[in-house]
């Protein structure tokens, strides 16, 4: 057998083998199971930043109700002193002006914080139901997946006995090629499906590129294979 026909059959066994694998990736629940992958890996990433948010609005919302609990602490006191100093008749106009702007000042202080606390609750109750509505459809997506993973993996074992006959078939094919030439092969194979490819018209049937005049002489003889300088495949003259 020459070279260009042991290697086509082994390519064509390996192209078999192939179509095999690929049809098997694609099947609607291998399909439908990569997309569920995905989502839930999403939405795990979600719940993982929702987590986040949680714990820091949490400790937000802690150091703001013990700032303002000072507060209203500092505001009864500040309130008390001020009523005693109303009866106070050595108190003056001067001082009692500035305690009262002190107790203003406390009480508007009080009132941000109480705003920046019920928002910042809002942000809370919000985050902790985008939680739950998340963990629901991640919980969801995860049972569909886990599902159809049994089934993909049903589909695999109905397909290994095509692919350990391609397999089979491949090896003893292999035999038949020449070491130097299946080492060839398996290099080009990393960058290209189908590496061995007919000459036609003068050029190289996988990139379309010319191939000199010398190249094309030397492919007349039956037993030789030359690579593509462009591609990288190897190449054949045909074979009637």
């Amino acid at each position: 057998m020459s070279k260009p026909v042991a290697l086509l059959a082994y390519q064509d066994a390996d192209v078999e083998k192939q179509q095999i694998e690929s049809a098997l990736r694609t099947t609607p629940n291998r399909v439908r199971l990569n997309k569920l992958a995905k989502y839930v890996k999403q939405q795990q990433a979600t719940l993982t930043k929702l987590t986040e948010d949680l714990e820091t609005f949490s400790a937000a919302m802690s150091k703001m109700n013990q700032q303002h609990k000072a507060v209203l602490d500092r505001l009864d006191l500040e309130s008390s002193e001020f009523e005693t100093l109303k009866g106070d008749e050595e108190c003056t106009s001067e001082e009692m002006t500035e305690f009262r702007h002190d107790i203003e000042k406390l009480q508007r202080e009080a009132n941000n914080l109480e705003k920046e606390i019920k928002q910042t609750f809002r942000n809370l109750d919000a985050a902790a139901e985008e939680y739950k509505k998340t963990w629901q459809q991640g919980a969801k997506a995860k049972k569909e997946y886990d599902q159809l993973k049994v089934v993909c993996q049903k589909e695999k074992d109905d397909a290994a006995v095509d692919m350990l006959a391609a397999d089979k078939k491949m090896e003893e094919l292999e035999k038949r090629v020449n070491p130097t030439l299946m080492n060839r092969y398996k290099r080009v194979r990393q960058h290209h499906n189908v590496p061995v490819v007919e000459v036609r018209d003068g050029k190289c049937s996988g990139c379309n590129m010319s191939l000199p005049s010398l190249s094309i002489r030397r492919l007349v003889s039956e037993d030789m294979i030359l690579e593509c300088d462009n591609c990288g495949r190897l190449l054949y003259a045909d074979i009637e």
